[in-house]
């Protein structure tokens, strides 16, 4: 294959390997120890980072990337590396003011990017965290902006069983010991569920008429499965990440013969041993063994399509 697409990383973290668990663990106990080890993080510590994971990508022969920037450092750097894709404006937050100020100012940076580098062969984007991690009026409004001026939009979903569980009912079991260890990091969090889960709840919000890509899509029934395809919205596994962080398997297959596009993403160096994306090709034929054929996952190594992100 000429072009390989890793569709998720956060290169930002490229220089946090030791954070990866080395067996599998939980999505809060692992969520818990990556904020503390971002206490403290300074922008050349990002600028560093980026660095190490743009060579990390060209070593492995990476022609496009789809990567998530918090920091937002890394804009700059994929827009002149010489690398396709899209890097996305990562914005979150549960107060709703400071929230929406946030995604203004990467609203207007996100503007003025795609006037000045036109012709780049990086496109800029937005992402959206995720359902637990946004106030639902900084979900809608971003996905309405999105899908007005034809931005690119991402999100993590239906990740972990915490996930569902926090949405659902507002309360995760595991929080009791962590609260002591992010203290303030929980302002994140919702202070009630909305009552549906990760993909009802974005479709209420009006999020899938943008159109976003999708990064996990693994605790999903089939009704949301029929969403997915029914919206025509683009999915990013990562089976090392989704085995590491104990997310389950993602039912691949489901998701394949629904007509949903599917592709392939390492997430990043602090749930990842790598950002090879062949080995995450490597990993899902195992993993997928019996229920897809290697055949249709080597084909998830292409760029995504245009339409479909």
């Amino acid at each position: 294959m000429s072009e390989l697409c890793n569709a998720h990383t956060h290169l930002e973290l490229s220089d946090l390997g030791r954070v990866c668990p080395q067996s599998p663990t939980s999505f809060p106990a692992w969520m818990s120890r990556l904020i503390m080890s971002l206490r403290g993080r300074k922008p050349d510590d990002y600028r560093a980072a980026v660095a190490l994971g743009i060579n990390a990508l060209r070593a492995c022969g990476i022609s496009h990337v789809h990567d998530i920037t918090n920091s937002w450092v890394s804009v700059e750097p994929l827009l002149h590396s010489g690398l396709q894709g899209c890097v996305y404006f990562e914005v979150m937050g549960q107060k709703r003011e400071r929230a929406l100020a946030r995604m203004k100012e990467a609203m207007r940076r996100i503007v003025e990017l795609r006037r000045s580098h036109a012709d780049a062969p990086m496109r800029v984007g937005l992402s959206l965290h995720s359902p637990w991690s946004c106030h639902p009026d900084l979900l809608g409004e971003g996905a309405a902006w999105c899908r007005e001026n034809k931005v690119p939009l991402c999100i993590h979903v239906a990740e972990s069983p915490a996930e569902t569980e926090l949405l659902l009912t507002g309360r995760v079991r595991e929080l009791g010991w962590m609260k002591t260890q992010i203290g303030r990091s929980l302002r994140m969090l919702p202070k009630s569920g909305p009552g549906l889960r990760p993909v009802p709840y974005l479709e209420a919000l009006g999020v899938l008429d943008a159109r976003p890509l999708l990064v996990h899509a693994v605790q999903v029934d089939d009704q949301e499965i029929e969403t997915l395809a029914r919206t025509r919205c683009a999915v990013v596994h990562c089976p090392r990440s989704n085995a590491l962080l104990s997310c389950g398997r993602m039912r691949l297959e489901a998701f394949l013969n629904a007509g949903i596009p599917v592709y392939l993403g390492t997430d990043s160096r602090v749930s990842s041993p790598d950002l090879d994306v062949r080995a995450e090709a490597a990993e899902a034929k195992k993993l997928h063994a019996g229920k897809v054929d290697a055949g249709r996952i080597d084909a998830m190594l292409a760029p995504p399509h245009q339409e479909s992100w």
